[in-house]
């Protein structure tokens, strides 16, 4: 207790010290997740205004300049019941991340770098292996822009580097855990007025525990192009794309067996008083000796009642496709490839495979820099003949045993969330899973609570 205490008052400090330091300046580029897409060539022509501002611009000569960046984010959960209380019950620890990144600008030639510190502690438990890495680089790329006429420009990039591509269902950072997904690619972009496409092939980096001891999989690889279409018509968006994925190995209820699969989907979004996000992917090839035939098809709608500062009711919707027929070789279980972690809340008990489910939410924004979010998901499974997966489509309970219970459960939740300036932020982030007969039938069957607090400094 004497270290939790410790830590908060390091929390407390923290909001004293930094709640009034560096309050937003528009004309700046907002500090993003993806910190290799910023650009502070806007401060060239301007003087900064603190110290932190200075490390965005250093310029190094007529056409180059140095721009330097981090992060350290505090991320402290707490279990009762982890994983149903089928292993470890009661839980706690400290996720510290520390990130520090340096772009280094010559004409149209760029040089990024990336260092990663991702560390698990206050707790006995041991370490997951997306939560801790001594120390290594996550991203060092090399970048060229070419530029064509029109406004028209064609970006290659090879390197160690981050992927989101749209609703980051299929390719995601995967922000909630300590560890995020990097991968080594060749990354080719064309963007014109209201137009981009991205053309990828990347390798998966596995993290190993230790100090630059990370390696790439070569059992792993995915390939595709993506593209988006602005204002189709004005307002409205739509992305088309094709992502390809080949596995020596993963493991469904159906079994274990090589896999090659091929994604083609599409996205129609709209953002504003009336925020849609529609998307349908279906999925094809080879699992073993069988073939593949999975799909899911997910909306988001959301309302704002009135001005900038009233309620917004949301609404989601997924209906992701699991397995038919268990043993006859072919799958049907949808793969979410690369999806952000904490797909349903930061408890990230249940993962987008072999489910259906309702989300309802509001969320009360108190001031411009704080909301409150209030949310309730119910999950059913898509297939009885299928069991249940969890985020990174590790099968947590198997069919086998359970009856046509397709019910899983409930899982209330919360979020309150602050802006303390431009470079903290804190959440709170609260949520109770209610388990069906379909756990009692397969195991353990102990609701889960989790609350989170998360820390976040950047510059």
């Amino acid at each position: 207790m004497k270290k939790v205490g410790n830590f908060l008052l390091v929390l407390l400090c923290s909001f004293v010290l930094f709640s009034g330091f560096g309050q937003e300046d528009k004309a700046l580029p907002k500090l993003s997740l993806l910190r290799a897409e910023e650009d502070y060539s806007i401060l060239r022509d301007r003087q900064p205004t603190n110290f932190l501002e200075q490390l965005k611009f250093m310029p190094l000569g007529k056409r180059a300049y140095l721009s330097i960046g981090g992060e350290a984010r505090y991320l402290a959960e707490y279990f009762h019941n982890d994983g149903w209380n089928e292993a470890s019950g009661n839980t706690s620890w400290l996720l510290q991340r520390y990130m520090l990144h340096a772009s280094l600008h010559v004409g149209n030639f760029r040089l990024f770098g990336q260092s990663l510190s991702a560390l698990q502690t206050l707790t006995d438990e041991p370490p997951r292996g997306v939560d801790q890495d001594d120390l290594d680089f996550h991203q060092l790329f090399a970048e060229y822009a070419l530029p064509l006429k029109n406004d028209q420009k064609l970006t290659l990039r090879i390197g160690r580097q981050e992927f989101w591509l749209g609703s980051r269902r299929l390719i995601s950072i995967r922000e909630g855990p300590n560890i995020r997904f990097s991968f080594d690619a060749g990354r080719l972009v064309y963007q014109r007025a209201n137009f981009r496409f991205d053309g990828i092939y990347a390798m998966r980096v596995l993290q190993e525990p230790g100090f630059f001891d990370n390696g790439i999989s070569d059992d792993e690889r995915f390939w595709g192009g993506y593209a988006v279409f602005n204002d189709i018509p004005k307002g409205m968006n739509l992305d088309v794309y094709y992502l390809g994925f080949d596995s020596d190995l993963r493991v469904y209820d159906e079994g274990a067996a090589n896999e090659t699969r091929h994604s083609v989907g599409a996205r129609l979004w709209k953002e504003g008083k009336l925020g849609i996000n529609a998307e349908a992917v279906y999925q094809f090839g080879e699992f073993g000796a069988g073939t593949i035939s999975a799909y899911t098809v997910s909306m988001h709608l959301t309302y704002q009642t009135d001005g900038v500062e009233s309620p917004v009711l949301g609404l989601k919707a997924d209906l992701i496709s699991g397995d038919r027929n268990p043993g006859d070789g072919d799958l049907q279980t949808f793969n979410a490839l690369y999806p952000r972690g904490a797909y349903f809340g930061l408890i990230a008990l249940i993962g987008p495979a072999n489910l259906m489910d309702i989300h309802p939410s509001v969320e009360f924004p108190i001031r411009e820099n704080m909301a409150f979010t209030l949310d309730w998901d119910i999950f059913w499974r898509q297939r009885v003949t299928d069991g249940i997966y969890g985020p990174a489509l590790t099968l947590e309970r198997s069919s086998e045993g359970s009856s046509d219970n397709r019910y899983i459960g409930h899982q209330p939740g919360f979020e309150f969330a602050v802006d303390l300036g431009r470079y903290l932020s804190f959440s709170l982030e609260g949520s109770y899973f209610v388990t069906s007969e379909f756990f009692e039938q397969t195991g353990t069957s102990d609701n889960v609570l989790h609350f989170a607090t998360t820390t976040r400094f950047k510059f």
